[in-house]
């Protein structure tokens, strides 16, 4: 191995497999299991001696298609990401990039969200509505878990979209509080069907609806994050995932014919 160099890596992950992004002292966690995988084969001792970053600590439950974290290495670039991957379950590393060493992925120009939202007798004007009360800079620490960080914060867009069982609502801002997407969801969804007075649904200080639940969070992905750098997907990496992906649709695909099977059979007379 040659000098050390920072490299960028962008990879996804099933949330509903592990205890939440960051690592704890019990049980199994998304970076948990990524730096263990990076150093059982080589490209990082620990990850303090590595400088690494990460970009996003997505909550237990939810899932992401383009997280980011960097690190110090001198790890055959082109080789990374099908290595640590051949260490790994329910995370997929496909693009590693060069990227200066004051690169931190923390600070990222924008972060894309996706929650897909259950169809249930909403109203969908209503729900793009709500939705759109909520854009723009706002106080937050209503609809946030309270932490020492500033509650202020802009949110870039919402939009919804009617996707079969689903409304895709998108969102997309700088940063985002702990739970702020999924609580804005959740009055997003109590509104629209209904069962919230909608002059007390909206972030201004004015506004003090009866309680603030929570969207569960296997609904929620991280789609992207936006560092101002392109991520070219690794080809080897990518026939591996896509290998995986295949078995997984062909598993549920299964599933949903026995769903349908049983449920024809519980339903004759």
């Amino acid at each position: 191995m040659g000098s050390e160099d920072r490299v960028a890596l962008k990879f996804a992950y099933d949330g509903s497999s592990f205890r939440g992004f960051q690592r704890q002292p019990e049980g199994e966690t998304v970076e948990g299991s990524l730096v263990h995988a990076l150093a059982k084969v080589g490209a990082i001792s620990s990850p303090r001696e590595c400088g690494y970053r990460s970009s996003s600590r997505t909550d237990r439950g939810v899932s992401a298609l383009g997280n980011i974290i960097s690190i110090r290495t001198s790890f055959p670039l082109g080789s990374l990401c099908s290595a640590v991957n051949s260490e790994m379950e329910d995370i997929w590393a496909y693009s590693a990039i060069k990227v200066p060493d004051d690169f931190n992925p923390r600070g990222a120009r924008q972060r894309w969200y996706r929650y897909h939202l259950a169809k249930s007798g909403q109203d969908p004007k209503l729900l793009k509505g709500i939705a759109d009360r909520f854009v723009g800079v706002h106080d937050f620490s209503g609809y946030a878990r309270k932490d020492d960080r500033n509650p202020v914060r802009k949110i870039d867009s919402i939009t919804t979209r009617d996707a079969g069982m689903f409304y895709e609502v998108d969102f997309r801002a700088e940063s985002f509080l702990w739970n702020m997407v999924r609580r804005i969801v959740w009055m997003m969804n109590e509104g629209s069907s209904g069962r919230m007075d909608l002059d007390s649904i909206g972030p201004e200080s004015g506004k003090t609806p009866v309680r603030i639940g929570l969207a569960p969070p296997e609904y929620l992905i991280l789609m992207d994050i936006d560092c101002g750098v392109a991520f070219p997907v690794d080809a080897r990496a990518s026939v591996g995932i896509r290998r995986t992906v295949e078995g997984r649709l062909k598993r549920h695909a299964m599933a949903m014919a026995f769903a349908e099977l049983l449920a024809g059979q519980a339903c004759e007379p």
